[in-house]
């Protein structure tokens, strides 16, 4: 019955068979920000997210500027050290997406990230670079 229900909603069997299986349709929620550490990416998981979304802004320069972003350049570091802080953030949320039910662990992946992630204060940025201009 698997097969004429995804030949009726013409879904790929796999995906029918997982909803049939789990009882219910992962859907991933793709927001702008609000996660930049270990125990953020955990804490999603914790309340049920099917999936952790980390946007390009984990790998922005310390001294961004809002003319260093735009739409195609999210101020990759060139910095070495740069580089390597923002390789470790990114491990240690994957890290910590995976064993978000393990303290032990969470508090491994934690302890891996060297410094707070860079962004940059919305006031600053001109209304023309911004992709969304409702409510400011």
């Amino acid at each position: 019955e698997l097969y004429a229900a995804a030949k009726e909603h013409r879904a790929p069997y796999e995906l029918v068979r997982m909803v049939a299986r789990n009882g219910k349709l992962p859907v991933p929620n793709f927001s702008a920000g609000g996660i930049a550490t270990p125990a953020d990416a955990a804490l999603m998981m914790q309340l049920g997210a099917e999936s952790v979304f980390v946007g390009s802004g984990i790998f922005m320069k310390e001294r961004a500027t809002p003319l260093d972003v735009s739409v195609n350049d999210a101020g990759e570091p060139n910095n070495p050290l740069e580089r390597a802080e923002a390789e470790s953030r990114a491990k240690a949320i994957v890290i910590a997406t995976t064993h978000f039910d393990d303290p032990k662990i969470l508090a491994d992946a934690s302890e891996q990230v060297t410094g707070s992630m860079k962004g940059l204060a919305v006031a600053t940025i001109e209304e023309k670079q911004l992709l969304q201009t409702r409510g400011w």
